[in-house]
């Protein structure tokens, strides 16, 4: 078998990283507040709106 030996990552790739986490954390905190409105889309909505 072979044995794949990773690359450290550079700085800027761990910053570039570390911020897209960032993002990823804002937008799921966003959609799991507790005030955001809950308007669920039914494929029967989608229907009416085509």
């Amino acid at each position: 078998m072979t044995k794949i030996e990773q690359k450290p990552l550079s700085i800027e790739d761990r910053k570039r990283s570390i911020e897209a986490e960032a993002v990823l954390d804002q937008m799921y905190g966003y959609y799991v507040r507790e005030d955001a409105p809950r308007y669920v889309v039914s494929e029967l909505d989608a229907r009416n709106a085509a």
